[in-house]
């Protein structure tokens, strides 16, 4: 079949169009991803990321090494720990409630084993933002 030059500036259209609207979802995925704050680790052997879109802590195990892994905050006037104990590869999200827009406190993360916290393992301190 044999083109027109008529078809062309439609054919072109509809691309352009196209083009806008995967640009536009594309985004709105970025814009709806919820924004990691802080991050700490502890070596290789685990880490935890604040974010402040639902106020939680992801806190993630990465080395099997028999230990479960810990993030330490003091919060609203009182020491938290956040564990996940699942296991290595594994990550555990944990909520520190509804805290007010622009509280700030630091977090650290550790190993430990029953829920006892080894504190020769800790990581040094992060800043966490609400």
């Amino acid at each position: 079949m044999f083109r027109t030059s008529s078809d062309t500036p439609k054919k072109s259209r509809t691309v352009r169009r196209a083009l806008v609207l995967a640009g536009t979802a594309a985004a709105a995925v970025v814009l709806m991803a919820p924004s990691a704050g802080a991050a700490g680790s502890v070596g290789g052997a685990g880490s935890a990321t604040w974010y402040s879109n639902g106020d939680k802590m992801t806190v993630c195990d990465h080395a099997a090494d028999g230990k479960s892994v810990v993030a330490e905050a003091y919060v609203n006037g009182s020491w938290q720990y956040k564990w996940h104990t699942g296991g290595a590869g594994g990550c555990t999200d944990r909520s520190y409630g509804n805290l007010p827009e622009g509280y700030q406190f630091d977090f650290r993360v550790c190993l430990g084993n029953n829920y006892t916290v080894d504190w020769s393992t800790c990581g040094g301190w992060a800043r966490a933002t609400a």
